[in-house]
């Protein structure tokens, strides 16, 4: 599945027909068409690159699943790798008020989905590393300016990583505690989930660009 939704974002876009409004008529008439060539090989090292850094994000996870195991309570590591959607829907055959049940379902998914997003962060920040160092290597200036700029670079850019994944699992949590009351608990406690972990990073990457005027 990872694998054809990777290959899908990057191979559909190519599919869209290219069309120039400002062609007159006539140009239209007298010009044969151009062959334009497609680039297969971009999009297929960006596909990738997407299943290498997804399947790493899993992988990661797993291993916390494990420390959790190891490291944690038991009562802690339950709380971290319960299934969510069926703690929703047990939830809901308690008869719990409304705003008890959305605020339970809310910390049952910050909790669910709490190692996933920590997953995603450590993969990230390792990519944004990565690519510092490749650049310190790369750059034929190694004075202690150019030092100075990157390392602030890379510290800003963990730091959007940081507040983009808090956003995430924040937004995640409270759109599963909206979806769970408003639909059914398992289903709409999963899409709710999948919509504030999508919506949240813009949100408040907009929310902080029209304010602070930071871009993330």
């Amino acid at each position: 599945m990872t694998t054809l939704r990777s290959f899908l974002m990057f191979y559909l876009p190519l599919l869209e027909p290219a069309t120039n409004v400002e062609e007159d008529d006539e140009d239209f008439l007298q010009d044969t068409p151009k062959e334009q060539h497609v680039d297969l090989v971009v999009p297929f090292k960006k596909s990738v690159k997407q299943i290498i850094r997804e399947t790493t994000v899993v992988t990661t996870r797993r291993v916390l699943e494990r420390l959790a195991v190891i490291y944690v309570s038991q009562r802690m590591a339950w709380k971290l790798l319960k299934d969510v959607p069926k703690s929703a829907v047990r939830k809901s055959q308690r008869g719990l008020p409304t705003t008890v049940y959305f605020f339970r379902v809310s910390r049952t998914t910050f909790r669910g989905h709490l190692l996933g997003v920590v997953a995603a962060a450590i993969v990230q920040t390792g990519i944004e590393i990565y690519r510092c160092f490749c650049r310190k290597t790369n750059s034929e200036e190694s004075d202690e300016v150019n030092l100075t700029e990157q390392t602030k670079l890379l510290g800003k850019k963990i730091s959007g990583i940081t507040i983009r994944c808090g956003a995430s699992l924040i937004f995640a949590s409270i759109g599963a505690g909206i979806g769970a009351v408003l639909f059914r608990p398992s289903v709409g406690q999963w899409i709710g989930c999948a919509a504030g972990d999508l919506a949240g990073p813009i949100i408040v990457s907009v929310c902080l660009e029209k304010a602070f005027h930071v871009n993330l």
